[in-house]
């Protein structure tokens, strides 16, 4: 029989958060980049579980439940529709800014605007990377409730113990020819070694990162808050809100410059300029 695993799923999740982890060091088009291959990576997590698990007895409606989920959730809807856009149509619409702090360089930051869909509540004029950490979690936390749900399906360590073998129904000898042994290789005489064998069998076969999924499930937005003040994020903030309120605006001509220039005025006699 063919053992089942998260393996590749795994290597999806830490892909993820290795482009991530690029992106909160770029900027301009290499931050552009490493968002495009982020949401390749995250939304393949999804992809990889319905062609490996499609088969599985319960799977359709576990699937069924989880993905309605996923639909309910703003956000990640909108993940979904800017991983589409940037493989299918297009760049994918930014503003970068960084603070403004007299004397010392500053970190920037990045904020979803003018994408083909409306920026949800959530993400909008949030930083991306923290946007993308949130997402990233949730896909995790799927995963998760996947090998809850069929613990035995998803590690071939998990499926190589006493009580895996007996609920898969595993004849050991097939395990023992699809590693190119002669059928039987690992068995021992005594039948009462059976917990044995099973336990020498398991030694072939890689298990998941199950701590390493944890990990990633667990993650949140790591960058502190900026006072609202700072010019730096007020005018981000003003760029971004200007944008996205052109969806609704017949009279695109002068309402991102007389916005943002409202905006600046007002921080300067606030003094934060």
């Amino acid at each position: 029989m063919r053992l089942t695993s998260l393996l590749l799923v795994e290597e999806r999740l830490l892909e993820g958060e290795y482009f991530l982890k690029r992106m909160a060091r770029e900027r301009g088009e290499p931050f552009g980049y490493n968002l495009n291959a982020f949401l390749s990576a995250a939304r393949s997590v999804t992809f990889l579980l319905q062609k490996e698990y499609s088969k599985i007895g319960g799977f359709a409606e576990w699937w069924a439940l989880e993905r309605a989920n996923l639909a309910a959730d703003p956000a990640a809807r909108f993940f979904l529709e800017l991983r589409n856009y940037s493989q299918k149509q297009g760049r994918i619409s930014l503003i970068g800014s960084a603070a403004a702090r007299v004397g010392r360089r500053s970190p920037w930051s990045h904020r979803f605007a003018g994408t083909a869909e409306a920026v949800p509540s959530v993400p909008l004029n949030r930083d991306v990377v923290d946007c993308g950490r949130e997402h990233l979690a949730k896909v995790a936390q799927i995963v998760l409730r996947f090998s809850d749900r069929f613990p035995f399906h998803s590690c071939p360590s998990r499926a190589l113990t006493p009580e895996g073998v007996q609920a898969l129904e595993i004849d050991l000898d097939d395990i023992d020819a699809a590693h190119g042994y002669p059928r039987g290789w690992t068995r021992i005489a005594s039948a009462e070694d059976q917990f044995e064998r099973i336990r020498c069998v398991a030694t072939l076969v890689d298990p998941v990162d199950f701590p390493a999924i944890r990990r990633i499930a667990r993650l949140k937005p790591r960058r502190k808050k900026l006072p609202d003040d700072d010019l730096g994020k007020r005018l981000a903030d003003a760029m971004v809100l200007a944008i996205e309120r052109r969806r609704e605006s017949s009279d695109e001509g002068h309402i991102l410059t007389d916005f943002v220039a409202n905006e600046i005025l007002s921080s300067t006699k606030n003094g934060s300029g």
